[in-house]
C-alpha cells in the first residue's frame, strides 16, 4: 500500500471536507500523514490519519481569525483581500515548504494531495518533481476566457464586453495585490525559481490530479478545461451518530417552513447576516434554526429571541437539512453543497474569501438568491426567503442539482483517481482526454 501527505489549511471548511477522504484512503490499506494546524489534530485523528505538527512551518486558523488577528477587521474592506493572501496563504510558504519536504522524504511519501490554495506545495513539484495532487473545497479558481477574475462574484460570460470587463479587472487586480506577488516572488528566488507574473497562484496547478469537490453543474462552463481537472462530486459529512437533539426539534416536523440561518465557523459578527435575518423572520409562520458556532450576540440571548427562533452553538447538519425548506447563509462551500445535496434553496449573502464566488454560483444555477451584501437590510432578507421557499422555479433548480449530486461518492472517487496517480505517476485525465 502507499503512503499518502495530505496537507490543508487550518480551518474547518478545508479539514472537515477531507475527513471522509482520509477515512477512505485508511480503509484500503493506505498510510495517511496529514499536515495541518494544531487545533485540528482530532479530527485527523478521528478519519484514521496519522497528525504530522507543523515544525517549520505555521497556519493561521481560519476558524479564529478575527480573534487571533483583530487587526483585520480593523482594515476597509478593500484592503482586506490584500492582508488575507499576503497572511494567509504566502507568509508562511517557506516553513510549510521545509516542513512538507521534511515529510515527504521522512515517510518516503509516494504523493502529496494539497489543499489547492497551499501555495507551498506547488514548490514540491517545483524543485523535486514529487507527485502533487490537489484537492479544491472552493469555487474553481483556474483562470479561463469565459469566466471573470475570481473573488468579483461575477456572472460567466464570452460576450465583448465581458472580455474586456475581464481583461480590466486582471490588471486592477495585479496593482491591487503588489505586496503578496512581491513577497512570493522573494521567497521563490531565494529557491532559485523564475518569478510570477500576476499572482501567488499562478504556479498552483498541478499537471497530475486535480480534484474538484462538486459536480459540473455547480461550475460554470468554459472554454478550455485542463483535462487533469476532476469533478468527484461533493465532499459531505458523514451523519453523526445518533445523540440528544435539542428539545424543540419536533417543531421541524409540524409541517411548517424551516430555515437555517448560519454564518460558519470563521465570520464572528453575528450582526452581519444572523442577527438581520432573525430579525426579518420573527413571528412568522416558520420555524428559524440559528446556529453560532459559538459566537455570541445580545439579540440572540434566549429572552430576547421571537418566539419561532431556535439558536444553538453547533447542530448536526446532516440530520438537520432532512427537514429544512431554505438556507439562509453567507456562503460556506460545505454548507451549501450540503444543502443542495438536499434539494434545499438557499439566500447567500457573502462578501469576504471565496465566498462571493460560491454566491454567485447559487444565483447562476437558479438553486437560490445572492443578495451580494455584507449587512443585508431586513426587507431583502424577508423578500429572498419568500422567494426561494415559494418559487417553483428555485426549488425546481435545487432539486435538479440534488439528482446530480445523487450517487456520486466524491472519497471513492478521488481514492481511486490518486491510486491510479502512484501507480502510473502520469496525468489522471478524463476519459478521452
Amino acid at each position: 500500500m502507499s503512503t499518502i501527505l495530505l496537507a490543508t489549511l487550518a480551518a474547518s471548511g478545508h479539514v472537515n471536507p477531507c475527513g471522509p477522504v482520509a477515512a477512505e484512503l485508511t480503509a484500503r490499506g493506505h498510510r495517511v500523514l496529514w499536515y495541518t494546524g494544531a487545533r485540528y489534530a482530532d479530527r485527523v485523528a478521528r478519519s484514521g490519519a496519522e497528525y504530522a505538527p507543523p515544525e517549520r512551518g505555521a497556519f493561521v486558523d481560519l476558524d479564529r481569525l478575527t480573534d487571533e488577528h483583530p487587526e483585520f477587521l480593523a482594515l476597509p474592506p478593500q484592503a482586506r483581500g490584500a492582508w488575507f493572501t499576503e497572511q494567509v496563504f504566502v507568509r508562511p510558504v517557506p516553513g510549510q515548504y521545509e516542513d512538507l519536504r521534511t515529510l515527504m522524504a521522512r515517510h518516503r511519501a509516494d504523493v502529496l494531495l494539497a489543499d489547492s490554495t497551499l501555495v507551498a506545495a506547488s514548490l514540491m513539484h517545483e524543485l523535486h518533481g514529487e507527485l502533487w495532487a490537489t484537492i479544491s473545497v472552493a469555487p474553481l479558481a483556474i483562470p479561463d476566457p469565459l469566466v471573470p477574475p475570481f473573488g468579483k462574484g461575477w456572472p460567466p460570460g464570452g460576450q465583448p464586453w465581458r472580455r474586456a470587463r475581464r481583461r480590466y479587472a486582471e490588471a486592477v487586480e495585479r496593482r491591487r495585490f503588489p505586496e503578496p506577488l512581491r513577497l512570493m516572488n522573494v521567497i521563490r528566488a531565494d529557491l532559485g525559481l523564475p518569478p510570477l507574473r500576476s499572482s501567488p497562484f499562478d504556479a498552483n496547478l498541478t499537471p497530475y490530479l486535480y480534484a474538484q469537490a462538486t459536480v459540473e453543474e455547480f461550475e460554470y462552463p468554459r472554454a478550455r478545461l485542463p483535462e487533469q481537472v476532476r469533478f468527484i462530486g461533493p465532499l459531505l459529512p458523514a451523519p453523526p451518530p445518533s445523540g440528544p437533539l435539542p428539545p424543540w426539534w419536533p417543531e421541524l416536523a409540524a409541517g411548517r417552513p424551516a430555515v437555517l440561518v448560519t454564518q460558519g465557523t470563521g465570520a464572528r459578527d453575528l450582526g452581519e447576516l444572523v442577527v438581520p435575518t432573525v430579525r426579518a423572520l420573527r413571528d412568522q409562520d416558520m420555524t428559524v434554526v440559528v446556529t453560532t458556532a459559538g459566537a455570541s450576540h445580545e439579540a440572540l440571548r434566549p429572552g430576547s429571541l421571537p418566539a419561532n427562533v431556535h439558536v444553538e452553538p453547533f447542530l448536526p447538519y446532516a440530520r438537520l437539512m432532512p427537514h429544512l425548506d431554505a438556507v439562509v447563509t453567507n456562503g460556506g462551500y460545505g454548507t451549501v453543497q450540503l444543502a443542495l445535496a438536499h434539494g434545499v434553496p438557499i439566500v447567500a449573502s457573502g462578501v469576504t474569501e471565496d465566498k462571493p464566488e460560491v454566491c454567485a454560483r447559487i444565483a447562476w444555477s437558479g438553486t437560490g438568491v445572492d443578495l451580494r451584501r455584507r449587512r443585508p437590510p431586513e426587507p431583502l432578507l424577508a423578500a429572498a426567503v419568500h422567494r426561494v421557499l415559494t418559487d417553483p422555479a428555485v426549488r425546481r433548480a435545487a432539486s435538479a442539482m440534488r439528482a446530480a449530486f445523487a450517487g456520486r461518492q466524491a472519497p471513492r472517487e478521488l481514492a481511486s483517481l490518486l491510486e491510479r496517480l502512484i501507480e502510473t505517476r502520469r496525468p489522471v485525465t478524463a476519459p478521452g482526454g
